[in-house]
């Protein structure tokens, strides 16, 4: 089963949604931090679905909402997102506006550092025998104990030629795609958006890498 990892983003929509249920303290063993954190750094009571909080190039291009009921549940069901409040948050759960950083500073320590430690610790439970997809910056791996997946598959996207450098819209239509076809691990070599389409898929035993490719012939 997949495991996807997404992008946490500062940057950030001050919306407010009437009516926004969705659990943000979802997993008990990071509340009590959860809660601390967001007293101390959210910036009003309102509350909106974190994919409609977020914005940026990953969050942009994934357009959750507008993702048929069974593709946004698959999502939900498959995927957590680091933040610098929740440690590890659904990216459905309805949160506060709370623009912060990974470097601001509770108790003396980073939010990095704080966070380091407990995702860790959590991590060798939630990722066991999963095929773990990162779609998080490189240092960001830093926080989780990857000796217990069955797989971490990365990507690799090459445009003309040369590879992609921020690689962040690309990786929103790769999960859009895995997620509205339902491909499964052995699946991967099926990827096909726009014009970029898969060249290779090494297996490195616990590693795979992706390769997708494509001719230039649309701008994202």
């Amino acid at each position: 089963m997949f495991l996807f990892i997404l992008p946490y983003s500062k940057k950030q929509c001050p919306v407010s949604f009437r009516v926004c249920n969705s659990e943000r303290f979802n997993l008990a063993e990071f509340e009590p931090f959860a809660r601390l954190l967001e007293k101390s750094f959210s910036e009003d009571g309102s509350l909106a679905p974190l994919y409609r909080r977020f914005s940026g190039p990953f969050w942009d291009s994934l357009e959750l909402w507008v993702m048929p009921p069974k593709v946004m549940e698959y999502v939900r069901e498959n995927s957590f997102v680091l933040s610098p409040l929740y440690g590890l948050v659904k990216p459905t759960a309805c949160i506060p506006y709370a623009p912060i950083g990974w470097q601001e500073l509770y108790q003396g320590k980073t939010l990095f550092d704080f966070w380091k430690e407990h995702i860790k610790k959590l991590s060798s439970k939630l990722f066991k025998d999963k095929v773990l997809v990162p779609l998080v910056p490189k240092e960001h791996l830093s926080f989780f104990d990857l000796k217990v997946v069955e797989k971490v598959v990365s990507f690799q996207y090459y445009k003309k030629g040369k590879r992609v450098k921020n690689p962040a819209k690309h990786y929103a239509y790769t999960l859009r795609y895995i997620a509205e076809k339902g491909l499964s691990p052995s699946e991967l070599f099926k990827i096909n958006f726009y014009d970029y389409g898969v060249e290779s898929v090494e297996d490195r035993g616990r590693r795979v890498l992706v390769n997708l490719r494509s001719e230039g012939g649309y701008e994202i």
